[in-house]
C-alpha cells in the first residue's frame, strides 16, 4: 500500500503530517501489521520524515531544494502511479484524484472547521476537494466521533464505511523530565495557535480575574509565533505585564514544559480531536478543556472542563485546581491512565484493519 506525497510537500510541520509520519513508523517497525509501505520517491519539505533517518530512507524522500519545489513536482507528475492496491490519501489537492486509480482509496477526515466555520479558511482550503475525495473514497477515516458526526451533518449520506481512529500519542510524552532553566517557576501552559476559535483570549480574561490571587502564577504560551502587538496591548489593559512569554519548542522539548506547568488550559471552541490536551494528561499536567466537539471525548473524565468563551466558568474550574493540592494529585494520575489507552500501536492496527476491509469489501 501507498501514502501519496501531498502533506509532505505542503507541510513541514503540524498535525495531519505528523499523524501519517507515526502511522507509517508503526507500519516499518511492525511486521506483524502486514503492511508494505512503499516509497514516495519524491522531494519533500516534511521535517517529520526528514529528520527520521528511518522513515527517510524507507520512504526514499529528500529535502527539497526550495519549499515549493517538491509541490511542483506533485502537480507536474503526469503519470498515475499503478501497482498499489490501496492509497491513503494525505490530503485533498485535486491533482491527488488521478494518480493510484486502480488502487481502493482511503481518506482521512481530521476536521470539519472550514466547512463548521467558513471565516477560518485559508487560501489552501479554497484549493481543496476534500468532499469530492469523500465521495471517491472506498473508506473514510474520521479522527473522533465528533468529527464523524460534523461530516454526516455537512455532507449528508456519505456511500463509503466510516470508521473512527483515534490518534496516539508519542511515549517520548511522560513524566519526569528534568526542568529547564528557561521554564517560568510556576506557570499555565497553552499550546497552539491562538487566534480565533483557539480561543486565548478566554484564557487571558480568566487569568486576569486570578492573578491577584495567584500573584506567583504566570502564563506561558508555546508556540503560534510571537506575541502580536495587539496581544501585548491586551495584556496591559488586563494588568498583566510581564505575566506572559511566548517561546517555541521542539517536540522533544514539549514533555517537560507540559509536566511542569501547574495546570494546561486548553480552551479551544472547536477540535477534529485535539493531540495537545492528550499530550498534556500523558505527562501528568492537570488539564481543563473547553467542553466542546471532540475534548471531550479525547479527555473523558480524567480534565476537568467549562462552558467554551465562558472566562468565568474556566477561572472558576482553575481555581479549585490551584488551591487543591488533591485535585491536581487525582487529575494527574487520571490523565495519565487515559492517555495510556490512546497509542499510534492502535492507531496503526485500526488503520490496517480498515486497509484490509477495503480489499475484500
Amino acid at each position: 500500500m501507498a501514502f501519496d506525497e501531498q502533506i509532505f510537500a505542503l507541510q513541514a510541520y503540524g498535525g495531519i503530517s505528523r499523524m501519517f509520519a507515526e502511522l507509517a513508523t508503526q507500519f516499518i517497525n511492525d511486521p506483524d501489521l502486514g503492511i508494505e509501505l512503499l516509497p514516495l520517491n519524491a522531494p519533500v519539505i516534511n521535517r517529520y520524515l526528514l529528520e527520521s533517518p528511518q522513515l527517510s530512507q524507507h520512504l526514499a524522500v529528500r529535502h527539497a531544494s526550495h519549499e515549493y519545489r517538491s509541490l511542483l513536482r506533485y502537480f507536474l507528475r503526469v503519470q498515475p502511479r499503478k501497482g498499489q492496491d490501496v492509497v491513503h490519501n494525505t490530503f485533498y489537492l485535486p491533482h491527488g484524484l488521478v494518480h493510484y486509480p486502480k488502487a481502493k482509496r482511503i481518506v482521512t477526515v481530521h476536521d470539519m472547521i472550514p466547512e463548521r466555520m467558513p471565516e477560518t479558511r485559508r487560501r489552501l482550503d479554497f484549493a481543496t476537494l476534500k468532499k469530492h475525495y469523500v465521495q471517491r473514497a472506498d473508506h473514510v477515516i474520521c479522527v473522533s466521533e465528533s468529527t464523524k458526526s460534523d461530516l454526516l451533518e455537512i455532507y449528508g449520506k456519505v456511500h463509503a464505511p466510516i470508521s473512527v481512529v483515534h490518534h496516539g500519542v508519542d511515549s517520548i510524552f511522560r513524566p519526569n523530565n528534568p526542568k529547564p532553566a528557561y521554564l517560568p517557576e510556576n506557570y499555565i501552559i497553552f499550546v497552539g495557535n491562538r487566534g480565533g476559535y483557539k480561543d486565548a483570549s478566554v484564557l487571558l480574561a480568566a487569568f486576569a480575574s486570578l492573578h491577584n490571587e495567584f500573584s506567583n502564577l504566570s502564563l506561558l504560551f508555546v508556540g503560534g509565533g510571537q506575541l502580536s502587538h495587539a496581544e501585548r496591548e491586551r495584556l496591559s489593559a488586563l494588568g498583566l505585564d510581564g505575566k506572559a512569554t511566548q517561546i517555541s519548542l521542539r517536540d522533544r522539548d514539549m514533555p517537560a514544559a507540559y509536566e511542569h506547568a501547574t495546570v494546561c488550559v486548553f480552551p479551544s471552541r472547536f477540535e477534529g480531536f485535539g493531540l495537545p490536551a492528550l499530550e498534556a494528561m500523558a505527562c501528568g499536567t492537570p488539564t481543563v478543556l473547553a467542553d466542546a466537539t471532540s475534548l471531550p471525548e479525547v479527555g473523558g473524565t480524567a480534565a476537568r472542563y467549562f462552558a467554551p468563551g465562558d472566562a468565568d466558568d474556566l477561572a472558576a474550574q482553575l481555581r479549585v485546581i490551584l488551591t487543591s493540592a488533591p485535585t491536581r494529585q487525582s487529575l494527574s494520575e487520571a490523565g495519565r491512565k487515559r492517555a495510556s489507552q490512546f497509542t499510534w500501536r492502535r492507531s496503526a492496527e485500526e488503520t490496517m484493519k480498515i486497509y484490509h476491509r477495503s480489499l475484500v469489501g
